[in-house]
């Protein structure tokens, strides 16, 4: 059972090199990106967008531009579909966005007859390296990136993508906490009310593969000593791997502050399309853009 990144990225390097495409490359931490994921032993980058540009920054580090492949394409919607083709083709297994807008990439990805669609609902996992009640853990964020607000039937199917995520990482039966802002239901909040339905839904063989829970706050979800605390002690208080969020603000808010607040290691990919597709923001680090590629190689295409 994997429960850091640094595990995570020696699983990815026990696998064969995957082949990287990096959208829009032409800026030094898209083109950096890259490199250390091939020094790392982890992939193999083709860089797609301005070619004089990605050529010059790869003499700036030293590199031969002739050894490595260029996609050239010009603009934003170019790069973006240009990766999809490479998607498609099998010549790239892992998008990972660079200088361009999210929304550019996606739309192109989502593209109903020249995208990567499988007939699953594609949705984000944030993975964070956090320490809790003294114990190390990768704690699971979803849906922080693609879904604005699910409904109930989407939420199912966001828990199902995260928990193949988390069983990649030998998470067999991974459990997931419905956040909400209380741990009982109120008909006014809407996150109760999908808590307890998800919770149901799981009950009866709905939702496999995982154990779900909800509502709960997010310091039950997380920690047993604050559940304690509160005199609840119900059996999986306090042991959530993943955090299904009420909608995209709260996910975008809740996976940020992992970095700004705490400064751990985060790192994220978008599940069920083709191939994986990583998102991360332009001021994410090094560190974790390293992560997100690593997650994207040993999670794979998690439907088939």
């Amino acid at each position: 059972m994997i429960k850091r990144f640094q595990e995570v990225r020696e699983a990815a390097k026990g696998q064969p090199l995957k082949k990287l495409a990096i959208v829009s490359a032409h800026a030094p931490h898209t083109v950096r990106s890259g490199l250390i994921a091939q020094e790392e032993g982890i992939a193999v980058p083709i860089f797609i967008g301005e070619r004089e540009t990605i050529e010059t920054l790869l003499r700036n580090e030293g590199l031969d531009p002739k050894n490595f492949r260029i996609e050239a394409a010009d603009g934003e919607e170019a790069a973006a579909l240009r990766a999809v083709e490479l998607a498609r083709s099998g010549e790239a297994e892992i998008l990972l966005k660079g200088n361009l807008s999210t929304s550019v990439l996606m739309k192109k990805v989502l593209n109903k007859e020249a995208g990567l669609r499988t007939g699953h609902l594609l949705s984000d996992i944030l993975l964070a390296e956090v320490k809790v009640d003294g114990k190390v853990k990768l704690i699971g964020v979803t849906d922080g990136g693609v879904n604005i607000l699910p409904s109930v039937e989407e939420k199912r199917v966001i828990i199902l993508n995260a928990a193949k995520v988390y069983q990649r990482l030998g998470h067999s039966n991974p459990r997931v906490a419905v956040l909400s802002c209380i741990e009982y239901i109120n008909e006014k909040i809407h996150s109760t009310v999908d808590g307890a339905e998800l919770q149901r839904l799981n009950r009866e063989g709905n939702i496999p593969g995982c154990v779900v829970q909800g509502p709960l706050a997010l310091d039950l979800a997380v920690s047993k000593a604050a559940g304690e605390l509160k005199g609840i002690q119900d059996e999986g208080i306090g042991e959530a791997d993943i955090l299904l969020v009420p909608s995209i603000e709260a996910g975008n808010i809740l996976g940020k502050s992992f970095t700004y607040f705490s400064g751990v290691q985060v790192g994220h990919i978008v599940v069920g399309a083709q191939v994986p597709v990583l998102i991360p923001s332009r001021a994410e680090t090094e560190e974790d853009r390293l992560n997100s590629i690593a997650l994207g190689s040993v999670v794979g295409r998690v439907f088939d």
